[in-house]
């Protein structure tokens, strides 16, 4: 499972799976019994996600995602997650919350790390 900080620990720590930064639209859920909150993610890897939410998630609770990668004609990407932290950023006035993500099945693996390598692409090429 991949490395994330918790509350106190740097944004520099190693982690298992390299993130790219990139805004994409997600939505999760919390549960069956509640409507989806749509947000946006600032950083993105295989193995999680962090994203901005209006209120703090416990942490471990479990989600579901939906996320939707720009530019990429695949269909929305359905995924089990778990929360590892939310911590409140006082300057945006929302909460940043880490998600790993839980049981990916190759295919979606697969085109997860396409959209990342692609992004770090062209990123070092500076078209981003």
């Amino acid at each position: 499972m991949e490395r994330v900080h918790t509350e106190g620990e740097s944004d520099q720590t190693e982690r298992r799976f390299q993130r790219v930064g990139d805004m994409l639209l997600v939505s999760y859920t919390i549960g069956d019994e509640f409507a989806p909150e749509f947000t946006e993610t600032y950083d993105i890897a295989i193995g999680g996600m962090a994203m901005l939410t209006n209120a703090e998630l416990a942490r471990e609770a479990p989600l579901s995602v939906q996320l939707e990668l720009r530019g990429d004609r695949q269909p929305i990407l359905r995924l089990r997650g778990v929360v590892r932290w939310s911590q409140y950023d006082a300057l945006l006035q929302r909460y940043r919350t880490g998600v790993a993500f839980l049981d990916l099945d190759d295919e979606t693996r697969n085109t997860l790390q396409r959209y990342i390598d692609t992004l770090r692409l062209l990123r070092d090429m500076g078209m981003l």
